[in-house]
């Protein structure tokens, strides 16, 4: 009897749609009818073969996609943007990445599909190409439904290159961003980022023409021609902006009458507001505070002028729940008077680049009962504790489940400290971190048994667990980055034995690391899906393969990440015939 007799499609139908990627391509493996039922309820697929004939079957086969992920794809662009025009699917979520390019053609093709007019979320990245003003227009007349566009470009320019003026073709300019926003009616989200050639002109046609817009980034490199007073309109004239993200804005005389200052009390509906890389004033977080928004995340990043008077403003005004603070002179005296205002809502925080130490970590787990996420970047935060200056009480925090301590300067001490205090921990971030060892890893596992991901980019040593001398039992890692770092195959020895349930190893640019090293690690973990190691120069990737396809150790791989020219197009397809993919 087939699955499909025993229950009807609408019960299938209840329980597929709680399960992921990999549980409905477990299912479909079982029999004919979880075979066919799974093709209707998939409605997101990332591309990552290069070749456009897979995904020609993967578009025949699931009918009822919604969304398509195109930023790791590393074939040719334009020829999967038309096979996916020609297809019958109806998007609605479509993200690309230029790498060499994309002919403008390709997208009118893709727009006159009468069932791409329904595609709502555009997300467009583009690395080491162009995009244009007539780019622009062609995905303001193919797509007129957008309601979220993504705008980023890393093209960076010489310097040389900016005092030509010819040099403004090659970017967006508000020409092009004045049809965009005379076209797309219908846009709650956008965000401008990296190389543009606009000024106010952009800024108040969008504000002008998108009625609905919500959601508003603009941060742009150089020769911006944006100044406070585009955003000041803004703010006056889209009463429902809900979030608010700007860069690199030229700041007005305090004489004028509309600035950020003057107009932030419109945006009575901002609930999310970050400024980057420009004078913030005090006078301004003032207003801020003043203009009593509902707002639950505020961000400093990289800007100046401003003092710790105008931040406690903010923080007295507002119930927030996400703070972060790049780059400024705050220290640990500052954060004690921050911390004791009302931060009981306080979910998520990050610093960088400040002038605290690990008294502000500490002020955090003892102040902060609603922290979910603390990440600290490039602060010293051993300085304190080893000087003998505090005494600080190892009072459990057992709301804080992920930790971001990057590049840090932390001892053994400190990370045995941190499990006593964060025995909750499910993720742990301590990449470029030095001076800790397998030491304070051990103990911090021992502490935290529920952590499930822990990321040690360029962590000096061989082992992060001892292979003989080891009290550590069998912990639930998950997930274990380490690139970049000095483990050996005996480290990765002593991974397998102490985390045989790992899903994702990236070992990634690690010099001791030989395809004996690997070889342990994928027969003795049954559960590994994900095997990042490209750059291992120490790993025989052809003899590898050839061994994993000879003893059939490849049953929960999914995806294996190598180096470039490392396997043949025939292994390829081989693995992919396996359902397992080779990067």
């Amino acid at each position: 009897m087939e699955a499909g007799e025993i229950l009807p499609i609408d019960c299938w139908q209840s329980i597929f749609n709680h399960l992921d990627h990999d549980g409905l391509e477990a299912v479909s493996l079982a029999c004919k009818d979880f075979l066919t039922i799974p093709n209707i309820y998939k409605h997101s697929l990332q591309v990552i073969h290069p070749g456009v004939d897979m995904l020609s079957k993967q578009l025949n086969r699931f009918k009822q996609l919604k969304s398509i992920d195109l930023k790791p794809f590393t074939g040719d662009l334009d020829e999967v943007i038309l096979e996916i025009a020609r297809s019958d699917i109806s998007l609605q979520v479509l993200d690309i990445c230029h790498r060499y390019g994309l002919k403008a053609e390709s997208l009118k093709e893709l727009g006159s599909n009468s069932k791409m007019k329904n595609l709502k979320v555009f997300n467009c990245l583009m690395r080491d190409s162009n995009l244009q003003d007539n780019d622009l227009v062609v995905i303001a007349n193919s797509f007129p439904n957008l309601v979220e566009l993504d705008l980023k470009i890393f093209n960076f320019l010489p310097n040389k290159c900016l005092a030509n003026d010819s040099c403004s073709t090659w970017f967006p300019t508000d020409a092009g961003v004045e049809i965009l926003a005379s076209k797309l009616k219908l846009l709650k989200k956008i965000c401008i980022y990296g190389e543009h050639y606009i000024s106010d002109r952009s800024v108040v046609a969008l504000a002008s023409n998108c009625v609905f817009l919500q959601d508003f980034t603009l941060w742009c490199y150089r020769n911006n021609g944006v100044t406070e007073k585009g955003i000041g309109f803004l703010l006056r004239n889209r009463p429902n902006l809900e979030a608010l993200s700007i860069g690199n804005i030229k700041m007005d005389s305090p004489l004028s009458t509309i600035t950020i200052e003057h107009s932030i009390s419109h945006a009575k509906a901002l609930t999310s507001l970050e400024f980057s890389r420009m004078d913030v004033s005090d006078m301004l977080l003032i207003a801020v505070a003043k203009a009593e928004l509902r707002l639950t995340k505020f961000v400093l990043h990289f800007c100046k002028k401003f003092t710790v008077t105008g931040l406690l403003m903010v923080l007295s005004n507002c119930q927030l729940t996400k703070l972060g603070i790049v780059e400024s002179d705050i220290a640990d005296v500052d954060m004690e008077l921050v911390l004791s205002r009302d931060v009981s809502k306080l979910t998520h925080i990050e610093i960088k680049r400040c002038q605290v130490t690990s008294s502000t970590l500490f002020l955090l787990s003892t102040r902060c009962p609603s922290l979910l996420e603390i990440r600290m970047k490039q602060i010293a935060l051993d300085g304190q504790i080893n000087d003998g200056g505090n005494n600080f009480p190892l009072l459990k925090n057992h709301s804080v489940q992920n930790l971001c301590l990057k590049h840090c300067r932390i001892s053994d001490k400190l990370v045995k400290q941190l499990g006593l205090i964060f025995p909750n921990l499910k993720v742990l971030d301590l990449s470029y971190c030095c001076r800790f060892t397998s030491t304070g890893i051990e103990a911090i596992l021992k502490s935290c048994k529920l952590i499930r991901k822990l990321i040690l980019r360029e962590y000096l040593n061989k082992k992060i667990i001892e292979e003989d001398n080891s009290e550590l039992p069998e912990v639930n890692l998950e997930d274990l980055s380490l690139s970049w770092t000095g483990i050996d195959d005996k480290g990765l020895a002593a991974i397998a034995k102490r985390c045989p349930r790992l899903v994702s190893l990236e070992v990634s640019h690690c010099d001791y690391v030989t395809t004996e090293g690997i070889k342990q690690i994928v027969n003795n973990i049954t559960t590994l899906k994900y095997l990042y190691m490209r750059g291992c120069d120490g790993v025989n990737s052809g003899d590898l393969l050839e061994w994993m396809l000879s003893t059939g150790n490849l049953a929960s791989l999914k995806k294996i990440y190598l180096g470039q020219n490392t396997f043949t197009e025939e292994q390829m397809d081989q693995f992919s015939h396996r359902g397992c993919l080779l990067r």
